[in-house]
């Protein structure tokens, strides 16, 4: 028996060692001699490599033999490392030292050439936000990570938008969200199912999710500032964000983060005496868990798969002020009911509030009546990004992921006396005696599967790949009634109000080749094609949600008698109708050259695109890039391209009723789709075509010293038939019957109504430093940025003179209903008009120390009603609003610039374990507040809502200057191993 065991023990030890075999060692930077996770380490001449653990640590297992390792990593020299493997594991350790371009990431997008560039390297201007930024701050999805980072990107999230309060609108350079392409690991990355139709940035258009990505899955995220639709299509007019996955990672890594907002809420709201009341609220709400991580592994020998997943819970904020309508549970909503013959207004007003606050105490109700904040949420998404080498110059490669998220938003307050939207019991008292605030719940799924196999074919790379991605959006309405179904003692409360769904596939054809003539010229050849299938479907919600009957009449309010029409369909958000169901889809296909040639100082590239789409026809668009280094350290660059953006599916076909409101009102709004016979025959709108772009850009690239590097870029961009959400039309206005589309106040319908012009300037600067035993990062990055609208195109009947009468009020005509001064603003001043971000990264030891401000400029906000329209006489035509004594509306308002500082602070507890501790918005900045007309005081017998933007006080501050929610305060614990 011993002797068994004496043999087994010598066989399991000669396994051992031959299983030992192999490298390992640590990876350092040869200065501060700290670890530099995620650094590559590969073995030349072979497909065999891994990645450097949290502590710089890697290990390969090979045979005994001679072999080079090639070590890397981004901002450093590459080290070539020769190692002789025996018996047992050999140590190679490896220093890498910084390169000239430290800060200067290799881009992958913006170009097809096979030469790897710098982002000083790039013809076109590329920001590249590392793992480090992305995960170093105490933003927690990519949106948020983006509008702190990357200068001329804008994301906040909106409020009491319906579904836009679940997907935040993206903006670069000011544009639109459907107007810049987003890519994931350089393919096509699918819209979602939504479009926003309510007065937020991006309305009317349809973005792109990027926060169903899990920031743990992201190795980088590449912004292309530049026109891009001759090199990657439809939708890349301001530019492309390619976010790249994780691969080849070797190791498990995790974060914990909690946090919240801590912040102390001043404002000032006027009161009946004239003067005003300062008011403070401290406020903890908004908190946040969130759990991510990322594991490698390898399939088989040599193929790699990374998974990586998140789950995220966030509740609800609320930065909303008091109601301050005259009346809660008397009168008329919003303002006061017609005084009784014989009665003087005033004491008719001041005794209806006597009465109405007697009720309001007795009730004990609270004027804070409204949740004006980020919604709460849940988001449980998984990622996987790997591949297989097939021999030696082929791969198969995938990546894919599943998203589910809900949440909960919150619509404007039903206060008692708005009763034609309140449902009855069968005694005809409230269902809701104290009015009721209805929520909208959304149920967002996405999924999406990239497979593709690249190998070579003689000299030329080629691949080949499919993408396809869907993305679903649920309507779920909550705490709400339909007034206009039957009296019941437990009327309906909750409706499934309908689905929204997007799907899209692309297949993708390329190949490439460089060519080196004998002088060191160098043309890089790619040509391809492109095939994209899409589909649209609107699905109707229960009946419950839409159904009623039209004629329902129900009573006012007391003290007066008299009867009104209820408001058809669930409260906040009537459901889809059958009516409004589509199923749509198209094709396009596309085919493109791409050219890039080097000599000595000059680099120049060409590229053209062809795409047919079956709805609308084709399109050829190109573009024309150069580079040229002046000296080693100076560098002038340019490009002029055309670009196109086909209009969606969403733009084309959808349809609803939806609840808006106008002025503190709730106003039943049609939105009809483009083939509708009101729009193309009674309007004149013509079929949705594409928009069409124009786009220059000249900038300078500069090093200097060891490390800093400068890139000064400006640009204009000018897009001609963009497409655009109308402005309002009242029934009148389009000829409606008494019996035509009953219940609708308000028709909208989307239009290629508009030409713009962008100008602008990014300036970036970035320098690295060594500070005593540390290394400090400095960073500057400054966009500037103009929007103009240069022409509104109208049809026939809206520019008919008999239509825009010279002597009546503008606010009246056609032409200011098809795209009113409000919907102006929103393009050319919602958003800032200048954005900075300074940042600064210290290293020393165990610690890492962040911290960042960015300076949001100014915005303005312009009323749809214009306050400076005159009569010939000089006297205003709109006479409801406050001014100062210059004659300017206080409606109209310009908010000044606002600071956002984050700090963090990071300690390595071990090799493996890290805490980070800080606060986003340190020191509890908040925008300017929405103005309030002081002569609608809580109190005041003169009211009328619409005198300010403020819907009836309960709004303070505008999302787009970084948001409105104070300080957040968080922790993280990261492990990596």
């Amino acid at each position: 028996m011993s002797r068994y065991l004496l043999w087994a023990t010598i066989w399991l030890v000669t396994l051992t060692s031959a299983l030992a075999q192999g490298i390992r060692g640590r990876v350092t930077d040869v200065t501060t001699k700290s670890a530099i996770p995620g650094a590559t380490v590969v073995v030349m001449n072979s497909s065999v490599g891994t990645t450097a653990d949290a502590s710089g640590d890697y290990s390969l297992k090979l045979k005994p033999g001679s072999y080079t390792l090639k070590i890397s990593f981004v901002g450093y020299e590459t080290l070539s490392l020769p190692v002789t493997v025996t018996s047992g594991d050999v140590v190679a350790n490896g220093e890498l030292k910084e390169s000239a371009s430290a800060l200067s990431e290799v881009v992958v997008i913006g170009s097809r050439s096979q030469t790897a560039r710098t982002n000083v390297q790039t013809a076109a201007p590329v920001d590249v936000i590392s793992t480090k930024e992305l995960k170093g701050f105490p933003q927690v999805d990519i949106s948020q990570v983006l509008n702190f980072v990357a200068p001329s990107f804008n994301s906040n999230r909106q409020t009491v938008t319906d579904g836009t309060d679940h997907i935040d609108p993206a903006s670069l350079r000011g544009l639109g969200p459907d107007q810049v392409l987003v890519l994931v690991n350089g393919k096509r990355r699918h819209t979602t199912a939504l479009v926003n139709i309510n007065g937020s940035v991006g309305r009317g258009s349809v973005g792109t999710d990027m926060n169903v990505i899990p920031v743990a899955a992201v190795e980088r995220i590449e912004v292309l500032r530049d026109g891009a639709a001759a090199q990657y299509g439809t939708d890349a007019i301001a530019g492309v964000i390619n976010v790249v996955l994780k691969k080849n990672y070797n190791g498990f890594s995790a974060s914990l983060t909690g946090g919240q907002n801590m912040t102390n809420m001043k404002y000032v709201i006027p009161n009946i005496n004239g003067g005003s009341d300062a008011r403070n609220q401290k406020i903890n709400d908004g908190s946040l868990l969130q759990f991510d991580f990322s594991k490698g592994f390898r399939l088989g020998k040599e193929g790699r798969l990374t998974v990586s997943g998140q789950y995220n819970s966030h509740d609800r904020t609320n930065r909303s002020a008091n109601d301050n309508a005259p009346t809660i549970y008397l009168g008329s909503a919003g303002g006061f009911p017609t005084t009784p013959a014989g009665q003087d207004a005033t004491a008719f007003r001041k005794d209806l509030i006597a009465q109405d606050q007697a009720i309001i105490q007795q009730r004990g109700y609270n004027r804070q009546n409204m949740i004006v904040g980020n919604s709460n949420a849940k988001n449980l998404g998984i990622f996987v990004n790997g591949g297989i080498p097939v021999g030696t110059k082929s791969e198969f490669y995938f990546s894919g992921g599943i998203t589910h998220r809900t949440g909960t938003g919150y619509g404007n307050n039903r206060i008692p006396n708005s009763r034609n939207q309140q449902p009855l019991k069968a005694d005809g008292t409230l269902y809701y005696p104290d009015g009721f605030l209805p929520g909208i719940q959304s149920s967002i799924n996405d999924q999406s599967l990239i497979l593709g196999y690249k190998t070579m074919l003689g000299q030329w790379n080629a691949e080949i790949s499919n993408v396809i991605g869907q993305n679903t959006f649920g309507f779920t309405v909550t705490n709400s009634g339909n007034a206009s179904l039957p009296a019941n003692n437990n009327p309906q409360t909750t409706f499934d109000a309908g689905k929204l769904q997007f799907l899209q596939n692309t297949v993708n054809a390329d190949l490439s080749r460089r060519f080196v003539s004998a002088s060191n010229t160098t043309l890089n050849v790619a040509y391809g094609g492109e095939l994209r299938f899409e589909n649209f479907q609107t699905h109707a919600g229960e009946s419950g949600s839409y159904s009623g009957d039209p004629n329902r009449i129900l009573p006012i309010a007391p003290p007066l008698s008299g009867t009104v029409v209820a408001a058809p369909g669930a409260q906040v958000f009537p459901g889809l109708q059958p009516s409004d169901e589509v199923n749509k889809s198209r094709n396009s296909q596309a085919l493109y050259l791409d050219l890039e040639g080097e000599r000595g100082k000059l680099l120049v590239g060409a590229a053209g695109r062809f795409e047919h789409y079956s709805d609308f026809g084709s399109t050829i668009n190109g573009k024309l890039t150069a580079r040229f280094q002046v000296t080693p350290a100076l560098a002038v660059r340019g490009s002029a391209s055309t670009g196109f953006r086909a209009p969606s599916l969403h733009q084309r076909y959808f349809q609803n009723t939806s609840t808006q409101f106008v002025n503190g009102l709730p106003s039943n709004t049609l939105t009809l789709n483009n083939d509708s016979p009101i729009v193309r025959n009674v309007i004149g709108v013509d079929a949705l075509k594409p928009e069409t772009s124009v786009n220059l850009a000249l900038g300078v690239t500069a090093r200097a010293g060891r490390a800093f590097t400068l890139t000064v870029d400006a640009y204009q961009i000018d897009i001609t038939n963009r497409i655009v959400y109308s402005g309002s039309f009242t029934r009148a206005q389009l000829g409606f019957g008494t019996n035509d589309y009953l219940g609708v106040n308000l028709v909208r319908f989307f239009a290629n109504a508009i030409n713009t012009r962008t100008r602008g300037l990014d300036i970036v600067a970035a320098e690295r430093l060594s500070v005593g035993k540390g290394q400090l990062v400095l960073t500057a990055a400054l966009n500037f940025n103009k929007n103009t609208v240069t022409a509104i195109n109208s049809t026939p009947l809206i520019d008919d003179p008999k239509n825009n009468p010279v002597g009546a009020n503008p606010s009246t005509w056609y032409r200011t209903s098809l795209f009113d001064r409000n919907q102006i603003s929103i393009i050319e001043d919602y958003l800032p008009r200048s954005k900075w971000n300074l940042s600064a990264t210290y290293t020393i030891g165990k610690f890492d120390i962040a911290a960042r401000t960015v300076r949001f400029g100014e915005v303005k906000f312009k009323t749809a009603t214009d306050p400076d329209a005159k009569r010939a006489d000089g006297t205003y035509w709109n006479t409801q609003f406050s001014r100062d004594e210059t004659g300017h509306a206080f409606i109209d308002q310009t908010f000044k610039p606002v600071w956002i500082t984050d700090l963090t602070v990071t300690y390595r507890l071990t090799k493996a374990i890290g805490v980070t501790v800080g606060a986003n918005n340190v020191f509890d900045v908040y925008p300017d507040q929405l103005y309030i007309d002081p002569r609608n005081a809580l109190g005041s017998t003169d009211y009328a809502s619409g005198r300010d933007n403020s819907n009836r006080g309960r709004f303070l501050f505008s999302p787009n200057q970084g948001g409105y929610n104070g300080r957040y305060v968080f922790g993280r614990v990261s492990v990596n191993f």
